[in-house]
């Protein structure tokens, strides 16, 4: 049948989330005077990860994030620290460096005025903002949903209405979420009634209608 509008996730989907947190750690580390390794790093994404989990199912404010992330990581390594202090020098560092995920351009020049072309994600609206802009990203979307800015988030259909209602008369079977998460966007997907495409490893989740390695393999699926 074919697809016409391809609603992306950023991070870790079109921009290296983890490399890109792997500056902004080391920048934290090297101001507390606390060596960065590798497992500085997976420590915090451990972290991470977990808290924002919490925040898509409304367990949590996103300010909560913010607000705790780092203390828990540095008292792990005996530092009792401002947090919100730490997380400014972590903005700073993920800021500073682009990480693209494999073929990251190739794949958005070949869809480029082929598809219709939206970025949804739940970051922070000045960090997300500047990113999409030194990376060049942001002259690939036809419109950037930031979860802030909507009041709602994905994985909320509220949060997908809204993208709807803004884009403006769709064909919601001609629309597909292109995501590395799988209670994030292949959830959100789901709630909002139209197809999903995972990069990454779920074969088998129901919330999957595809599963891709690379970003180039969407491109057959587009098609249909």
């Amino acid at each position: 049948m074919g697809y016409e509008i391809i609603l992306t996730d950023v991070d870790n989907t079109l921009l290296d989330f983890d490399l890109g947190s792997a500056a902004g750690v080391e920048n934290v580390m090297n101001y507390y005077g606390i060596e960065y390794t590798q497992e500085c790093l997976q420590t915090f994404l451990t972290l991470n990860d977990a808290l924002w989990k919490r925040y898509e199912k409304g367990e949590i404010p996103k300010s909560y994030i913010f607000e705790t992330r780092f203390g828990e990581l540095l008292a792990r390594y005996g530092v009792e620290a401002d947090s919100l202090f730490a997380n400014d020098l972590y903005v700073e560092g993920l800021k500073s460096k682009i990480f693209y995920r494999p073929h990251c351009m190739e794949f958005l020049n070949a869809v480029r005025g082929k598809y219709k072309l939206y970025a949804l994600t739940n970051g922070v609206t000045l960090t997300q903002q500047v990113r999409l802009e030194k990376s060049g990203l942001s002259a690939y979307f036809d419109g950037v949903f930031i979860s802030e800015q909507m009041g709602c988030k994905k994985p909320e259909k509220e949060f997908f209405d809204k993208v709807f209602a803004a884009i403006g008369d769709v064909d919601k079977s001609k629309c597909i979420v292109l995501g590395d998460s799988l209670t994030s966007d292949m959830q959100g997907g789901r709630n909002a009634g139209i197809d999903t495409c995972l990069v990454g490893d779920a074969y088998g989740d129901p919330r999957c209608d595809y599963v891709i390695g690379d970003l180039m393999e969407l491109l057959p699926i587009l098609e249909g």
